[in-house]
C-alpha cells in the first residue's frame, strides 16, 4: 500500500481539486437551500394539480379459483361403485377432461356472446331499472352517433331476434370498444387456476355492475355446459326410479290381496298357488330393478358431482372501487422530492455554464 509519501505530486493536485470542488459545489448548494426548497415546493403543486385534475379510471375486479378434482368428488360413495362392479377410475377420467380449462375460461370471458348478454342485462342502476347498453351509451356519449344511424337505446329493449341489421352493428362496436379499452382478463400466474376479471371506466357504478354481470353470465354458462349432461342423465334416472318404485309398491299391493283371498288354502290344490307365486316372482324381480336402479341412481349422482365445477370467489367489487389517482401523501413526498432533484441539477448546470464562460 503506498504512503501518502509515494503518491505522486500529479495526482496530489488532482484529488485535492476533486475534493476542493466537491466542496465548493456542497457550499454553494447550502448557499440555495432557500431556492431549493421554494423551488420543490412550487414544482410540487404541478403533479397534485395533474392528480386531482385528471377524470379518475374506476377498476373493478373479481377474482376466483376454478377447481375440478374428480378423486375429491368420489369420496366414500366410491365404495359403492365397487361393489357394483363399476371401476370408479373410468369415472375419474371422465371427469378429469374438462371441456372448459382456465384457458378457455379467459377466452370465453372475452366472447361477443357473453358480453352481449351482459349488455342486454336489465339492471338498477341510481333506482332506475334499465339495461347496461343504455347506461353505457350515455357514460360513453354514444346516443348522437348511433342516432345518425336511427339506432336508439329504446329498440334494444325488445327481443334480440328481432334486431336489425343497424342494431346489430351497434352492439358489435359496443363489444369492440368494451374488449379494446375497458376489459381486461388474466392469470396473476401460469401455474395457478386463479383468473382475475377485471372493468375499467371513469363510471365507479358502471364499472362494479358490468364486471358482477359479467363474471355471473359466463360463471353460470360455464356450469350449466360442464354439468348438462350428468343433469339429463339423472333426470332420466331419477324417473326411471320413481316408475319402478310404482310398480314396486304395486306389487306388493296384489301380492297382499291375493293372500287375503286364500286365507285358508288346501295344500293339495297346486293350481291355487300360482297366482300367489306370480305375484311373489313378479314382487321379488321388481326388488332387483329397483335395487339395480338405485345403484345406478346415485352413481350418476356422483359422476354429476364430479362433473359439477367449484367456482370459489376469492375476491369481488365493493364500494369504493380502486382508481388510478395517486395517494395525496405520496405524490406530495414525490413532487418535494423530484422537484429538489430538478432545483440542484438547474443549478449545478448554471453554476457550471458561468464558470466555463469566465475562462
Amino acid at each position: 500500500m503506498q504512503t501518502e509519501s509515494n503518491i505522486p505530486d500529479e495526482e496530489k493536485i488532482s484529488l485535492k481539486n476533486v475534493f476542493e470542488g466537491f466542496r465548493d459545489w456542497f457550499m454553494f448548494i447550502i448557499d440555495k437551500r432557500k431556492t431549493i426548497v421554494y423551488g420543490s415546493l412550487l414544482i410540487s403543486v404541478l403533479p397534485l394539480s395533474y392528480n386531482y385534475l385528471k377524470s379518475p379510471v374506476y377498476y373493478a375486479n373479481t377474482s376466483f379459483v376454478l377447481e375440478n378434482d374428480a378423486s375429491a368428488s368420489l369420496g366414500g360413495l366410491s365404495s359403492l361403485a365397487s361393489m357394483s362392479g363399476i371401476n370408479t377410475s373410468s369415472l375419474m377420467s371422465a371427469s378429469a377432461s374438462n371441456l372448459f380449462q382456465i384457458d378457455n375460461i379467459q377466452e370465453l370471458y372475452r366472447s361477443n356472446n357473453m358480453l352481449s348478454q351482459t349488455l342486454l342485462e336489465n339492471v338498477t342502476i341510481n333506482g332506475k331499472s334499465q339495461i347496461l347498453i343504455d347506461y353505457f351509451s350515455k357514460v360513453q356519449k354514444l346516443e348522437k352517433k348511433w342516432g345518425k344511424n336511427k339506432v336508439y337505446t329504446k329498440d334494444f329493449y325488445k327481443d334480440k331476434k328481432l334486431y336489425t341489421r343497424a342494431q346489430d352493428s351497434v352492439l358489435k362496436e359496443a363489444i369492440k370498444l368494451i374488449k379494446k379499452d375497458f376489459l381486461i382478463v388474466e392469470k396473476p400466474s401460469r401455474n395457478t387456476s386463479i383468473l382475475n376479471v377485471g372493468f375499467k371506466h371513469k363510471d365507479e357504478v358502471f364499472s362494479k355492475i358490468f364486471n358482477e354481470v359479467l363474471v355471473n353470465k359466463v360463471n353460470k354458462f360455464y356450469y350449466m355446459t360442464k354439468t348438462k349432461k350428468t343433469a339429463l342423465n339423472l333426470k332420466e334416472l331419477q324417473t326411471q326410479t320413481d316408475s319402478v318404485k310404482r310398480l314396486l309398491d304395486m306389487s306388493f299391493s296384489v301380492l297382499a290381496e291375493i293372500d287375503e283371498n286364500i286365507p285358508n288354502l288346501n295344500p293339495l290344490a297346486k293350481t291355487a298357488r300360482v297366482p300367489y307365486q306370480r305375484a311373489m316372482a313378479n314382487l321379488q324381480a321388481n326388488q332387483a330393478i329397483y335395487l339395480e336402479v338405485v345403484k345406478q341412481l346415485e352413481l350418476a349422482k356422483v359422476t354429476h358431482r364430479n362433473k359439477t365445477p367449484l367456482i370459489q370467489i376469492i375476491d369481488k367489487p365493493s364500494f369504493p372501487l380502486e382508481n388510478n389517482r395517486w395517494k395525496f401523501l405520496n405524490t406530495l413526498i414525490l413532487g418535494i422530492f423530484g422537484g429538489g432533484v430538478l432545483i440542484v441539477l438547474l443549478l449545478s448546470l448554471q453554476r457550471i455554464i458561468r464558470q466555463a464562460l469566465k475562462y
